[in-house]
């Protein structure tokens, strides 16, 4: 796996976030702050992508495999649920509109549009990096203070070639302790 690679999944990771978004004139229900649990559809490309990751860390020296699974671990990613991902949210990023928190110092993304009100909403925003620009759309739907659902459709290029990625999931609240978890931002 490339680290270009990698560094676009963990865009695509960040941007399950997106699903989060609130806009000061047509707000979703605010989330209550702590620990969030981020369950990707089977079958869906964000999960099979995850899941291939699982195989190729496998297949790695320990040490290497280690210094990966520590990585995952601290992005809220675990090995033992390759479709589940936790984050951790302060009240102040609960209440927030959302801002893309990405560890590719290339891209660069636009303010989301949003559009919608009550528990449903539509979103896009454009993201450019080195190899071009990505399109990123979704909704989000029954969202309540403790729970919401999401998909999501990235278009682009990496590493020269055309890709499409669409992601799904359900979110729910687990608690107000985030067991260790760094916070999302």
């Amino acid at each position: 796996m490339s680290s270009r690679f990698a560094s676009r999944a963990g865009l695509f990771v960040a941007c399950l976030s997106i699903a989060a978004a609130t806009h000061a004139q047509q707000p979703l229900p605010e989330r209550v702050p702590g620990l969030w649990e981020l369950t990707m559809n089977r079958g869906s490309p964000m999960a099979d992508m995850l899941q291939g990751m699982q195989e190729a860390l496998a297949q790695m020296p320990e040490e290497q495999r280690k210094q990966m699974e520590q990585m995952l671990a601290q992005s809220g990613a675990s090995l033992a649920q390759p479709d589940v991902v936790r984050q951790c949210l302060t009240a102040e990023e609960a209440r927030r509109e959302f801002e893309p928190v990405i560890d590719d110092a290339d891209m660069k993304c636009s303010k989301i549009q949003w559009s919608g009100s009550g528990a449903e909403g539509r979103y896009s925003m454009t993201c450019t990096s080195p190899d071009g620009d990505w399109k990123v759309s979704g909704r989000i739907w029954d969202a309540t203070p403790k729970s919401y659902k999401s998909e999501m459709t990235m278009e682009g290029v990496m590493e020269g070639q055309p890709m499409t990625m669409e992601i799904s999931h359900e979110a729910r609240w687990v608690g107000p302790d985030c067991q260790g978890l760094p916070r999302a931002s």
